[in-house]
């Protein structure tokens, strides 16, 4: 369907005659008969343009609008229908549609109407290619950002795609290790083979050995049949071993020996295998620590980590936050077929005061759940989780011995008192507690402050310590 037109409509007759008109004008069409049936060619390929009938029978013209929108965003729809009030042009124009052709229709115009809006499409599809190729630059394979801490280390998987090298992935849970082991691997020599992956840390002790090197019938009780392992199944391609650091002592000897001499044993068999495999390491605990304690093996940690790579947290890629926020909206609004285009200022800001504990996993998934709670076509801060919303909503660190007041919640008034002493304590924070520039930033006079600091107990020293945590 791409480059063409799709005709909702109905009356079979209506969509004939439609098709042929624009036909005539060089403009191909495809036909959907009702709403559902819009929707699922929608899901299959995008059209340049949609003309839609208000007055389907299964789903109504101004449930249908938000719905294209939602699937292909940005295609441009022409309503056609026989209503033609000022209050329906108004609606359907408020729901996204670029024109509004009546029934019965005048041929010039309807020509001229969807021509328009077909060439926006197009349009917007050669807007959204170019895009997608400058975003190569924001980041690597399915892994995106900016910051420069992120910049650094997709330079170091970039590099590391163009050998054959052990590589070790490190960083704390959810910075997206796979993600990049599958980048490298797409990127590299072997992105015709195999890419397999295993967790080291999820799968039973008992049973980690025959998962890695496969078993032969009998060797334990319930093998009832010779098993490949994840190292024969990834042969000619990549092994990924998520949480390395998890293997017992005696399986990392067993593993060092593969990665030595590139053969495996089956467990209960005799012989040995040739494998071809490129193995990448992935882990969040520290292994030098490890090695230190005795828990791992230094001469293991030296074979995996020939190229070690950092993932940064969230935390530190300064940028990043709502260039991967957009991206998932975009991935989940399709997925879940809702109409949200973006994130209200507020909301926005809430992501970025936000610390991510569990980084871009953590992410991913709050803005998959906003998508399905909002109602909107902005999230808003109703949306998002009460630990999001507090962290632009928390005033500066208490003085010493001080309680912090509660945080407020969403629709949540405080008092006029509270408000307003929490306002001057964050301005004194802002200002690293400068009375002069809080009471510029406020709009009030110095001798104002002071004067709610004395009754409120805070002297101006005292005060300057109240406004020295972090800011909102």
């Amino acid at each position: 369907m791409s480059g063409r037109v799709l005709l909702v409509d109905d009356d079979p007759a209506m969509l004939r005659l439609v098709a042929h008109e624009l036909g005539q004008e060089g403009i191909e069409t495809v036909p959907a008969s009702s709403g559902a049936e819009a929707l699922r060619l929608l899901e299959e390929e995008a059209p340049s343009a949609v003309v839609l009938d208000l007055l389907l029978p299964d789903i109504p013209g101004r449930v249908l609008l938000p719905r294209i929108e939602a699937i292909r965003p940005g295609t441009p729809v022409v309503v056609l229908t026989v209503r033609s009030g000022v209050e329906d042009i108004v609606e359907c124009m408020r729901l996204g549609a670029v024109d509004y052709v009546p029934k019965p229709f005048e041929r010039t115009r309807l020509v001229a109407s969807v021509r328009n809006a077909a060439e926006r499409g197009a349009l917007q599809t050669r807007v959204e290619a170019l895009a997608r190729e400058l975003r190569r630059g924001e980041g690597f394979g399915a892994l995106l950002g900016r910051s420069a801490a992120m910049a650094k280390a997709v330079d170091l998987l970039r590099r590391a795609s163009a050998s054959e090298v052990s590589l070790l992935l490190e960083g704390e849970s959810g910075t997206g290790k796979e993600v990049a082991a599958r980048a490298v691997h797409a990127d590299g020599g072997r992105r015709t083979g195999p890419f397999i992956a295993i967790n080291c840390g999820a799968i039973p002790e008992g049973l980690i050995e025959s998962e890695l090197f496969g078993h032969e019938k009998g060797s334990f009780t319930g093998a009832t049949g010779l098993r490949r392992g994840r190292f024969e199944e990834a042969d000619g391609g990549t092994l990924f071993l998520d949480e390395v650091g998890e293997l017992r002592p005696a399986l990392q000897v067993r593993l060092l020996r593969v990665l030595q001499e590139r053969r495996i044993q089956r467990v209960g068999g005799i012989g040995s295998h040739p494998v071809d495999v490129r193995v990448m390491a992935a882990t969040n605990r520290d292994l030098r620590s490890a090695i230190a304690s005795g828990e791992f093996r230094d001469d293991l940690y030296y074979r995996l980590s020939v190229f070690p790579v950092r993932l940064p947290p969230l935390r530190e890629r300064e940028g990043d936050v709502m260039l991967l926020a957009e991206e998932f909206l975009r991935r989940f609004r399709e997925r879940h077929g809702r109409p949200v285009l973006g994130f209200s200022p507020e909301a926005r800001r809430a992501l970025e005061a936000y610390p991510w504990p569990g980084n871009v996993r953590e992410l991913e998934n709050l803005v998959e759940r906003a998508v399905i709670m909002e109602d909107g076509e902005r999230v808003g801060l109703g949306s998002l989780p009460d630990a999001v919303v507090e962290s632009l909503q928390r005033g500066p660190a208490p003085a010493p011995g001080e309680a912090r007041p509660a945080p407020a919640r969403p629709g949540d008034i405080r008092p006029l008192e509270e408000e307003e002493r929490r306002l001057v304590l964050r301005a004194l924070d802002a200002t690293r507690g400068n009375i002069q520039e809080a009471a510029n930033r406020l709009g009030i006079s110095r001798a104002t402050i002071y004067r709610k600091l004395e009754r409120w107990g805070i002297g101006p020293d005292a005060g300057d310590d109240a406004g020295s945590g972090g800011g909102a």
